[in-house]
Order: structure tokens, then sequence, then C-alpha cells
């Protein structure tokens, strides 16, 4: 078996914890209920030369990403219904002598489906954004599944974090905001007293039996962080 028929069979039998080589099952918010929010963070040195500019070009293009082809990032993200938050950002330290690329993400499902998911951003798109970091797989032979295992191979305990409806998946609080709104334009109908009652009630379960119309996050790109400065001065400004 070489290397790419390797790559391709882990991904397809990662089942269990710890598949993609997880040391820590990261937090898990919401336990013993419906639902159950994961969290994922990580680190990897940044390469002295890596382009940040076109990184975030990366997250603010359009990208054939798991969306399908046409779809930004934001908007295929949207489309997912499982990532709740996901940041990346770059600080010093001297883990690696330098910069390193954190990134922190919070999301439904299992963390080990969560990474088998990452391999659908092919291995264009992750190089894009990990190829940036020292040690990342690159080169013909590289797939997508060797640039994931060593993207869980970043993972750094989380000491805290908060979700404030762990118990509620995305497509539940979106049905739910849906469900209002619409619930609370026909009360306000109803209380006109303009029009048939009978109509408006067909009109209202029409309406809920309507899919969400979901609005992709903006992403909030800072797509001039080239130019600014890159937090060398946050010592000085804690006082130390």
């Amino acid at each position: 078996m070489n290397r790419e028929e390797r790559s391709v069979a882990v991904s397809e039998s990662i089942t269990s914890a710890g598949g993609w080589g997880l040391r820590y099952p990261g937090l898990v918010m919401g336990k013993g209920s419906k639902n159950e929010v994961k969290e994922f963070t990580g680190m990897w040195g940044l390469k002295s030369g890596a382009d940040l500019v076109a990184f975030t070009d990366t997250l603010s293009r359009e990208v054939p990403v798991w969306g399908g082809p046409g779809k930004t990032f934001s908007e295929a993200t949207t489309m997912l219904g499982l990532i709740r938050t996901a940041r990346w950002f770059v600080a010093r330290t001297q883990d690696f002598d330098g910069y390193a690329l954190f990134f922190i993400s919070q999301f439904d499902g299992s963390l080990d489906k969560y990474f088998d998911d990452f391999v659908l951003n092919g291995k264009e798109n992750l190089t894009k954004i990990w190829g940036q970091c020292v040690g990342c797989p690159s080169g013909p032979d590289a797939t997508a599944s060797d640039i994931v295992e060593y993207i869980a191979r970043g993972q750094i305990k989380t000491l805290a974090c908060y979700d404030v409806f762990p118990s509620l998946s995305l497509g539940q609080i979106y049905k739910a905001a849906d469900w209002y709104e619409k619930t609370q334009k026909f009360q306000r109908a109803v209380a006109k007293g303009e029009g048939k009652l009978e109509d408006m009630v067909t009109a209202f379960f029409g309406e809920l039996a309507e899919s969400y119309k979901q609005v992709p996050s903006d992403a909030m790109i800072d797509t001039e962080v080239g130019h600014q400065w890159q937090y060398e001065d946050v010592a000085e400004h804690i006082g130390k």
C-alpha cells in the first residue's frame, strides 16, 4: 500500500476516539443533554516568511471548499450547520522560537468527525492555511489526510470555554428563531383584524413549513493584517 492509499484508508476508517492522533478529547459542553458542543484548540509554528495576506485572502475570496465551487469560506461554513465559532490568530511563543498560528473552534458533533470533515477542504485549501506553518506536509506525495493529521498533532488543551446554548444544536436554534419571528408576524396580523382568520392561519402554517434562510457569517476577516502590527508590543502594554 503506497502513501496515497494509506492516507485514503486512514480517512475512511476513522471511527474511534483518537483516530487522528488526538491526545485530548477537548472540553465538552452540555454533557447529558440531547446536544453536546465540542471544542478544539491548536497551535503551529509559523514559517519565517509566512504570507499572512495570502492567508486571509484564502478565507475571504471564493474558493472551492466543501460548499462547492463559487462559495466563499463563510457561506460554505454556514451551510455545514455544525461550526459555532472558529478563529485564527498569530502570537509570539517560546515553543517555536518565534510566532505561532493558533486555531480555536467550537462545534456540534464529535471531535473525530470534525477532523474527518476537515479532509473535505482538500489538499490545496488546507495548504493555503497550514502550509504557512513549519512541518506541514507538502509536495506531490502529501495528501489532505496527511495535512489533517498534522493539524490534529498541534492540539493544545483549553483551560476553559463557554457556550450559551450547549443543549441546542445549530439547527434547533435556527428553527426556534425562525418560528418565533413567523409566529410574531402572525400574531400581529391577527391583532390588526384585517382579512379572514382562516386565510391567515393557512398562510401561517405555510410559512412555518418553509426552511429557515441562513445568513452567512461575515467571518470578519482582517484583510489588512499584513500591513499592521503583529503583537510585538503586548508585553509592554501589560507592564512586563
